[in-house]
């Protein structure tokens, strides 16, 4: 059998890898952007998490960054939620009857998802106060799954009667609170307030532009929501609710900005009401419909 001689056998491989190689070229981060996107639709936040961050760090495509961003922000204010509400949930237990053999592991467990909750809210937090400068009349584009929505979390409640719970029960119950919480921050920041069926049809449509004054608004409320931990009912750290309280009067100041530039009466009134909240005046009212 002949061979072809070294120089010729070199060329053609060079040319076989090439053309094996030629396919559509990813853009810095698009790899990563993508990885994100399919870890929430496998509900896996911590890793969308870390793949989000890794294409803010790497993508050269400004609308890129910014939607990165975006739907950082969204998953780290679900994910401090959904932790405030576990904790309080294991506060809640601790104090039922049927807790009395394991109230100890409860109070651990409160302890460590209320830290967790602070982390991620302040990390929530900081990221708005950096990009909320920059906010305009330009819309803010998202396109991601929507997360899977129960209206309850029976898991959670189990919890609150002060059921001891295996690790997987607990991880269930986890899991179904990141859900639910990222399904309603979605659905306030596209403007569909509490009808998360309704955010639901909207990011099923594909393409979600977000109105900056929309977003400041929800995201503040949602901040306030999960800050109350800090408050006399939960850990009674006065200085953290104060932050939280700032951070929202820093967001409705540029809210009101955007507001005066672009007038809107029933977004007016959502931005009182979150200034009210944050100076104690008033509580969440119960229901936000249009």
């Amino acid at each position: 059998m002949r061979t072809l001689p070294p120089v010729i056998l070199a060329v053609v491989l060079s040319v076989m890898l090439s053309g094996c190689s030629s396919g559509p070229s990813v853009a810095p981060g698009g790899q990563r952007f993508l990885d994100a996107k399919n870890n929430l639709k496998a509900s896996d936040f911590k890793a969308a998490l870390t793949n989000l961050d890794a294409t803010i760090r790497t993508t050269t495509d400004p609308a890129m960054k910014e939607e990165a961003k975006v739907i950082r922000v969204a998953v780290l204010t679900a994910m401090a939620e959904a932790d405030r509400q576990m904790g309080e949930a294991y506060q809640i237990g601790a104090k039922q009857p049927a807790a009395s053999g394991h109230t100890a592991a409860y109070y651990k467990n409160r302890t460590d998802y209320y830290n967790t909750a602070h982390s991620l809210l302040m990390n929530a937090m900081q990221s708005v106060m950096d990009e909320r400068s920059k906010l305009g009349d330009k819309p803010l584009a998202m396109e991601l799954a929507f997360p899977g929505f129960m209206g309850t979390n029976p898991t959670l409640d189990h919890l609150k009667e002060g059921q001891l719970l295996s690790d997987g029960d607990r991880m269930q119950a986890e899991l179904q609170a990141d859900r639910n919480a990222l399904a309603k921050v979605l659905t306030a920041i596209a403007g569909a307030k509490d009808d998360v069926n309704k955010g639901q049809e909207i990011y099923a449509k594909g393409k979600v532009e977000i109105d900056p004054r929309v977003y400041l608004i929800a995201l503040s409320d949602s901040f306030l929501t999960t800050g109350a931990m800090f408050g006399p009912r939960g850990l009674n750290e006065a200085d953290h609710l104060a932050t939280v309280n700032q951070v929202v009067m820093g967001n409705m100041a540029v809210a009101q900005k955007l507001l005066t530039a672009k007038p809107d009466k029933d977004l007016e009134a959502q931005a009182r009401s979150e200034m009210d909240r944050s100076e104690g005046k008033s509580e969440k009212p119960q229901n936000r419909g249009k």
